[in-house]
């Protein structure tokens, strides 16, 4: 389903980024010159959202608030040291990059309106989102009032040709949704920035986001139309490998494009978008975490521990570590895939395939990434893919 949206305007700090901790070492350092106290991470969080003035005001103590000369000389040290360290700490929030290189794709403009400093916004924007072009990036300029004057808005707004019932603003706070309000446009509140937003009648709420993506696209699950080509950009290094390995082997495959988080419910829009039906990989390990085990099964067969452990004849093995899944198979927890075989790191690993799924003229599984799935004949994995790699495979 298309957007209802033309234009989305994003907050910077506790929307696109988590930007927190740089921000409260900048704070820190100018008030350790001065022989201040320091505050907690939470604390800073309270302050963060109406530009770096008033975050160093507030964390000045009460009786010096209002030395303006103070102030002065704090924030000049608050910006010489934020600038030779603001992306030290700061990180995109999961799944960020791929809505809004979506977004672009989709046709939808996309916009920064911050209440930081504008040519720290520039530059973590630049930095994090190099690929994706904004319409507008816009921050605390000298001469322009700072959220929730509407003013912000109404620049983006111009700059886009866009209408006010055609966009809406993404944020984290209260600030931006009256900026919204004042705005004339509409408002979504996230759940994971600096303060705990809650779902309101004043705003749409997305706790998570895959359910901004929701509000943004107005669709319960995204899934791509399937292409027969490697993604034109490699999330991790096993997805590089995978799609390597099938162009050295020959290997025809089909894939999509997909949201994070896959219940069943979601399996079956797969599926049908695929032509196959998706595997369930579970990793397992041993007690003394010395054996390890990588099981291929229909998706929609309860894994049963006895069962597995019987058919290959081990004592019993339980749902290995998620750090023994990344550094053994390259994957993420919710992206293990029996394609990890590629890989080196794997060679000690058993590979055990379910016969139903073996019995299946093709399967699709991830491709190493959770939000990519991949068709190929059931055949050349067998008869190629895994030769290839160097591991037997159990079937049980």
């Amino acid at each position: 389903m298309a957007s209802t949206f033309k234009l989305v305007l994003f907050d910077l700090d506790g929307t696109l980024l988590d930007t927190i901790e740089d921000l409260a070492a900048a704070v820190s350092y100018a008030l350790e010159r001065r022989g201040f106290p320091l505050h907690s991470l939470e604390e800073y969080r309270r302050m963060v959202g109406h530009g770096v003035r008033n975050l160093v005001r507030q964390a000045l103590p009460a009786a010096h608030q209002a030395d303006e000369a103070l102030l002065d000389a704090a924030l000049a040290d608050f910006k010489t040291w934020y600038t030779a360290h603001i992306d030290e700490r700061s990180r995109p929030y999961p799944g960020i990059r791929d809505l809004l290189a979506d977004l672009h794709a989709a046709g939808i403009r996309i916009a920064v309106a911050s209440n930081k400093f504008q040519s720290g916004t520039e530059r973590l924007v630049r930095e994090f989102f190099p690929d994706i072009p904004f319409v507008a990036i816009l921050g605390n300029r000298e001469g322009f009032p700072l959220k929730p004057d509407p003013e912000i808005v109404g620049e983006v707004l111009r700059t886009a040709g866009v209408a006010p019932e055609e966009a809406v603003m993404v944020g984290d706070s209260g600030t931006d949704m009256l900026t919204a309000r004042n705005g004339g446009i509409a408002a979504i509140a996230v759940g994971w920035g600096y303060r705990p937003m809650a779902p309101s009648a004043d705003y749409r709420f997305a706790g998570s986001v895959t359910e901004l993506r929701t509000l943004l696209f107005g669709r319960e699950f995204y899934v791509s139309e399937p292409v027969t080509t490697p993604p034109p950009a490699f999330k991790t290094p096993l997805q590089k490998a995978v799609y390597e390995a099938l162009a050295y082997l020959e290997i025809p495959f089909t894939r999509v494009d997909t949201d994070p988080g896959i219940t069943m419910e979601d399996c079956t829009h797969i599926d049908a978008a695929i032509g196959a039906r998706i595997v369930k990989t579970v990793f397992l390990c041993n007690r003394q975490q010395t054996a390890f085990y990588l099981y291929a099964m229909p998706a929609d067969k309860p894994f049963v521990t006895r069962d597995f452990c019987a058919a290959l004849g081990i004592p019993r093995v339980s749902f290995a570590s998620a750090e023994k899944l990344q550094s053994l198979t390259g994957v993420t927890a919710g992206a293990a895939t029996i394609l990890s075989a590629v890989l080196p790191s794997a060679a000690g690993v058993q590979f055990v395939l379910d016969r139903a799924v073996a019995q299946a003229p093709g399967f699709a599984c991830t491709d190493g990434t959770p939000t990519c799935f991949i068709r190929i004949a059931t055949r050349d994995l067998l008869e190629k893919y895994l030769p290839a790699s160097g591991h037997a495979l159990t079937m049980i």
